[in-house]
């Protein structure tokens, strides 16, 4: 496996809910546009990061957090897992 970046809190000035992780990640990356970035997790707080971002939020059913409590906070797409989301519509496109 190879990974294009690796971003902590340690990272930035404030974790999640703030974008400042997602946003760090599109610095180190090279992506400009927040609307080709998909944040995926499995909390509520997962969820308000990407909305924060601006980013297509994706939340996740393999944590504790109902899929409900992950719609209330704003995902655009709740899965069952992460393995799901190359189905979504122009995610492989």
């Amino acid at each position: 496996m190879v990974l294009d970046a690796v971003i902590t809190t340690d990272d930035v000035p404030a974790g999640r809910p703030a974008p400042y992780m997602i946003f760090r990640a599109m610095e180190a990356t090279g992506v400009v546009d927040t609307a080709a970035v998909l944040a995926a997790g499995d909390t509520a707080v997962d969820v308000r990061a990407a909305r924060n971002a601006g980013a297509v939020s994706v939340g996740v059913l393999t944590g504790q957090t109902p899929a409900s409590t992950l719609a209330d906070n704003g995902a655009d797409h709740v899965l069952a897992s992460v393995v799901e989301i190359a189905s979504l519509p122009g995610v492989l496109d």
